[in-house]
């Protein structure tokens, strides 16, 4: 037998068979159910963790910058009159520094964040960092211009407005979604801030040079495009209300017509400096009040996110402890009935084999032994049958009973018919028996009777002869079960019993009987 024939052959026992039957569906679906849960979990702890990160530096982020807006309004009406009041100013700067503070003291925080994320807010911990240069300039103006001192401020700003943009770029698309409209509605809150603040650094002069109008024109144009065509189509809810009652406001129509006066200044003046409308009170009420509607929209709408981020995190987490528990109730249940079955098969077929091994080393050799003693067998109680069920191992228990009844009744069949021959034979046997004694009878009364010594020789002949048939057909008779006819029941010479073997041989003449 070759290696590989062997091989097979120990692969293929039944056992190990029903052992990898249940064993691997088992693995697999553990492999399965330990995939997926790993998998919802780290989905849940992942937008858990990236909620935790958006409300810790996200919103403080969107405090800061909305500080700083209002801080870079403030410095720019101190760079056109130096000579006035600074309290504001002061007064915002610490204002500015607190949430400043805030997200300072998030570093620990942004270092857990992804690379994508973290860059960006550690560009905005830097340019923050810079926040006391960037006052100095304002408050020492030397060698740099007023707009590019705002333009300093503008740059820590976008810092903060594009890391809120990657925060809100998480792995449930729904929420990134929702997250779009406020992200734009921070940028357009900037842009609207920035006019304010080029505004106000033009005021006090009433006029703008070619540079400052066609940077104001841009803003204006960009914000109205951002409000128009990004913004209010992309509200819903109770958000897109808010918005439109701040887009039909009177304060934001003030502001718009104010605009829409610079923007004409251009045409009309045509030089080199553009002549503001006599609208600086108007616009700053109208600013500030449109610019505390703003603010609190964006404050409530980021805590609105950051709630559905946090809710939608716990219920995926729900979720998957939910999922995994009934998965693993199922894993549980499946690889139990596995086994179940497994083993329940496993001991059929153990029974089964004891049961067929019965029958052939110890049932039917019972049968066959009885049988040979010449008992009378009923093969209807000799063969117990095996009950297994109406399955496929049912089946083959039933060609086993098939096989064991045939067995059986095929060895009675034989026993009888052993017998009944037997008996033919032992009549037969007894028959002639009686026919050579009969003979031997007559023939012992014509020795008697006769004295001639040729006549004796031939009637000893056909004694011998006869005795030689009676030894035959005694012996048939033994073969056939019976004891021979002839008994003693008294002791018999041994002479006597040594000439009568003699005299059943053929060549009796030749034996010599000597006695002492």
């Amino acid at each position: 037998m070759s290696p590989r024939t062997g091989a097979r052959r120990r692969l293929g026992s039944i056992r190990l068979s029903l052992f990898l039957l249940a064993l691997v569906p088992s693995v697999t679906l553990a492999g399965m159910w330990g995939v997926t849960t790993i998998q919802m979990f780290s989905e849940g702890l992942q937008l858990r963790a990236q909620t935790g990160l958006s409300r810790s530096t996200g919103a403080m982020g969107t405090d800061a910058a909305l500080a700083l807006q209002r801080e870079r309004s403030l410095s720019a009406a101190w760079l056109a009159s130096p000579q006035g009041s600074r309290s504001a100013l002061e007064a915002q700067r610490a204002t500015t520094d607190k949430a400043v503070a805030k997200l300072v003291r998030q570093a620990d925080a942004i270092a857990d964040a992804p690379p994508r994320v973290s860059d960006r807010l550690y560009s905005v911990l830097g340019s923050v960092g810079s926040l006391e240069y960037y006052r100095d300039q304002v408050d020492n103006p030397s060698d740099i211009a007023a707009d590019q001192v705002l333009d300093q401020f503008t740059s820590i700003i976008d810092d903060q407005i594009h890391a809120f943009q990657e925060l809100s770029q998480v792995d449930d698309g729904d929420l990134t979604s929702q997250a779009g409209p406020l992200v734009a509605l921070e940028h357009a809150a900037e842009l609207i801030s920035q006019e304010d603040a080029r505004l106000t650094l033009a005021w006090p002069s009433g006029r703008f040079d070619e540079q400052g109008w066609t940077q104001f024109a841009e803003l204006v144009h960009t914000r109205r495009w951002l409000v128009k065509d990004q913004i209010v189509p992309s509200l819903r809810g109770d958000t897109k209300v808010q918005a439109e009652r701040i887009l039909r406001s009177a304060e934001w129509r003030t502001l718009e017509e104010t605009e829409d006066k610079v923007l004409a200044a251009r045409a009309t003046n045509g030089g080199a400096a553009i002549d503001l409308p006599q609208a600086r009170q108007k616009w700053q009420a109208a600013f500030d009040k449109v610019s505390t509607q703003y603010t609190a929209l964006i404050q409530q709408q980021t805590d609105a996110l950051l709630t559905r981020s946090a809710d939608e995190a716990r219920g995926l987490l729900l979720k998957a402890a939910s999922l995994s528990a009934g998965g693993l109730l199922a894993l549980l249940v499946c690889v139990g009935m596995s086994w179940r079955i497994t083993r329940s098969l496993s001991r059929r077929l153990r029974g089964l084999r004891m049961a067929t091994l019965g029958l052939a080393q110890e049932r039917l050799p019972e049968v066959v032994a009885r049988l040979e003693r010449g008992e009378k067998v009923d093969a209807e109680s000799a063969t117990t049958p095996l009950d297994y069920g109406h399955d496929e191992l049912g089946q083959v228990a039933q060609a086993f009973n098939t096989a064991q009844r045939t067995a059986v009744h095929t060895a009675v069949e034989l026993a009888d018919t052993r017998r009944g021959f037997q008996k033919v034979i032992l009549g037969i046997a007894r028959q002639s028996q009686n026919l050579v004694n009969l003979q031997l009878s007559k023939l012992d009364a014509l020795e008697r009777r006769h004295t001639d010594p040729e006549v004796l020789k031939g009637l000893y002949e056909l004694d011998s002869t006869a005795s030689q048939l009676r030894r035959y057909e005694e012996n048939l008779v033994i073969v056939s079960g019976e004891r021979p006819g002839r008994t003693w029941s008294r002791p018999v010479a041994l002479i006597d019993i040594v000439r009568s073997a003699v005299g059943e041989v053929a060549e009796y003449q030749r034996v010599e009987v000597h006695t002492e």
